[in-house]
């Protein structure tokens, strides 16, 4: 026993020295000119930062970790379950300290005063409630005591779950307050920070946890390996993509990487290489190892778990560093604005602006639905091509619309935000829900038995209640409603154009408004076809003819609303639309307005006319089917398709 806790206690200590050795080798030349700026804060200041933001990153993976296996990957009668919540709750409570820490550390840092001087107290206050980075830092520490209080106290599932959910956000305020919030140099890029910062909690945190309750866990080892090798990768893959996107908000140019923020991203591009190695060495030989020799595998699997901790800690060294540290673009002259005009094809399919956040989900939701035909084919059933092929294809719609020209132009010309938010309110929809996503779940992920939640279980908790409540197309109708009234008579209007989280905010509201509204409309009545998967059968045809009338109608008025100059519109766009259209080269250019409302009248009659006719077809239909197999399958399942 004394020998095992000597080795645990070697272990740890390597892992510490690796971050903080990372940390002091990345930061001591940005610590240097620091000391000559800030010359009344002292040392405590200048590095008690960046090594305030490492234990805060280890802290909140020591939190979101734990919790997210607890759920994932932990059967909740079980004692690892109950240690993962413990070791959430510890960590929780030195995310708070850390978080505090931060708050005082950065004041004086800001206001370039040294620790507990005369008179920093009342400014201090002032600073908390007056300023936004105060009032961010106070947030960040509220929230990770409210987490810390939770862990201790919640045991159910859904608890944890909303725990975990709280727990993320802790991250968020810490990203407003950093160089990824934007400013007129340089992009925005807070949602991609705080992707990377989840990613990497999850991934850090998840593997401290299997290290150190392997031996509690006994034979279920393998199983939990396992589930967390499908987080880790999926953690990979988040941290691939935000950390490109953020790097290039942040680089600007090739000549970027030459500064000492280049160079530390660099170095941690290179620790996320060895960790893809360390991950594979974990999926090809470990998982083996586990399965076929149980016993000498735990040691092996505690090895090579410590190493690749270690390279996570000096990537979190690297982190914190770079998170004092300026980025090029910062220096940089403002970027040109894209000139006010409509845009052509070209300006749309060859302008582009990557969104982390999009190119994760659409990569993910490929890759799984691939997997689903695979494994539903392997059953012996037989998966219809024609979902497959709407459902490749709205993906990639989905993918150009957050990515491309429309999404560059969407931030300047209303007419282009307001298409925007039609093809991801009306046309996306009409190709993802005839695809049948969830019944395709359904059919190749079986229900786990020990109580854990894998992926049926996580749609099943997060789409079950709002197919439910949305199953009648009059309450779908509303809920577009409601989601149009928020997108442009809200500060969301110009949020969602200047910010990435209001970006995104917008984009999940319409394209979930529109998934719902559509499934409503999908669903029939009669034999043969499938419900929503809480026993309920879809309307009247008159029901859902009525509800595709009345948002004709709705779109009608606010398509006119749109169309009507700046008296007409909310306080957010109170200005006149106008824009400068080409003309042959010999002629000047002719200003107009912004075609808006006739972008939404548009879109909206294309759309809803082929939702109608996908109605009709399907009500004259005596039964559907997707195949001699699938069809075969009970009705009662989760899909947003009428068809089973």
């Amino acid at each position: 026993m004394k020998k095992s806790r000597t080795k645990s206690v070697a272990a740890a200590a390597v892992i510490l020295a690796c971050g903080v050795l990372a940390l002091f080798v990345a930061y001591s030349t940005e610590a240097g000119k620091e000391a000559a700026f800030l010359d009344r804060t002292g040392a405590a200041v200048i590095w008690g930062l960046p090594v305030a933001k490492l234990v805060f990153n280890v802290a909140a993976a020591g939190t979101v970790g734990p919790l997210v296996l607890a759920l994932f990957a932990f059967p909740p009668q079980g004692k690892a379950y109950l240690k993962a919540l413990g070791l959430a709750g510890i960590s929780a409570v030195l995310w708070t300290a850390a978080a505090t820490a931060t708050s005082v550390l950065s004041f004086h840092s800001l206001a370039n005063l040294p620790l507990f001087s005369e008179g920093s107290g009342s400014i201090f206050v002032s600073f908390l409630t007056d300023v936004d980075a105060g009032r961010r830092s106070a947030l960040t520490v509220l929230i990770t005591a409210t987490a810390a209080l939770l862990c201790f106290g919640v045991r159910s599932q859904r608890a944890v779950a909303v725990t975990a959910a709280l727990a993320s956000t802790g991250l968020i305020p810490l990203a407003l307050n950093s160089h990824a919030a934007g400013g007129a140099s340089h992009a925005d890029s807070t949602v991609s920070v705080v992707m990377h910062m989840a990613a990497a909690a999850i991934w850090i945190g998840g593997l401290a946890t299997l290290v150190l309750l392997r031996r509690m866990l006994g034979t279920d080892l393998l199983a939990a390996v396992r589930r967390y090798s499908t987080l880790a990768l999926l953690s990979f893959l988040a941290l691939t993509i935000s950390g490109v996107a953020a790097a290039l908000a942040g680089i600007g140019t090739v000549e970027g990487l030459a500064t000492q923020y280049g160079l530390i991203l660099l170095a941690k591009t290179a620790t996320l290489g060895i960790l893809g190695v360390f991950g594979a060495l974990h999926r090809k030989w470990i998982l083996t190892k586990v399965e076929s020799v149980p016993g000498k595998a735990r040691g092996a699997f505690a090895v090579l778990a410590v190493a690749e901790l270690a390279v996570m800690a000096a990537a979190s060294g690297l982190a914190a560093a770079l998170a004092r540290t300026p980025p090029p673009t910062v220096s940089q002259s403002a970027p040109a604005q894209v000139p006010l005009r409509l845009p052509g094809l070209v300006d749309l399919f060859g302008s582009w602006k990557p969104d982390a956040l999009w190119i994760f989900l659409c990569s993910v939701a490929l890759f799984l639905y691939a997997a689903g035909m695979r494994r539903v084919r392997l059953q012996g059933r037989r998966w219809p091509p024609y979902r497959a092929a709407l459902w490749f294809a709205g993906v990639t719609l989905l993918f150009l619309v957050t990515n491309g020209g429309l999404r560059v132009y969407q931030e300047y010309l209303i007419s282009v935000h307001v298409t925007t938010q039609m093809l991801l309110i009306g046309v996306v929809p009409l190709l993802l829900v005839p695809g049948a996503p969830l019944k395709l779940a359904r059919l190749a992920t079986p229900p786990r038995q020990d109580g854990t939640i894998g992926g049926a279980e996580a749609l099943t908790m997060t789409l079950r209640p709002l197919l439910s409540a949305t199953s009648a197309p009059y309450l779908a109708a509303a809920g577009l409603a409601a989601v149009l009234a928020a997108v442009y008579y809200t500060p969301l209007l110009d949020y969602s154009s200047r910010t990435q989280f209001g970006y995104q905010a917008m984009a999940v509201l319409a394209l979930l408004s529109g998934c719902l509204f559509t499934a409503a409309i999908a669903r029939t009545t009669g034999a043969g076809h499938a419900d929503d998967g809480d026993g309920r059968s879809g309307s009247s045809l008159a029901s859902r003819l009525l509800a595709l009338g009345a948002v004709a109608a709705l779109y009608a008025v606010h398509g006119w609303a749109l169309a009507q100059q700046a008296d007409q519109l909310p306080d957010s766009r109170r200005q006149e639309w106008v824009i400068a259209v080409g003309q042959p080269w010999n002629q000047p250019l002719l200003a107009v307005v912004e075609p808006a409302g006739m972008a939404m009248w548009v879109i909206a009659a294309s759309t809803l006319l082929a939702a109608a006719a996908m109605v009709l077809l399907r009500s004259r239909r005596p039964s559907a089917g997707t195949g001699k197999h699938v069809a075969q399958q009970p009705a009662k399942d989760l899909v947003l398709s009428s068809e089973s």
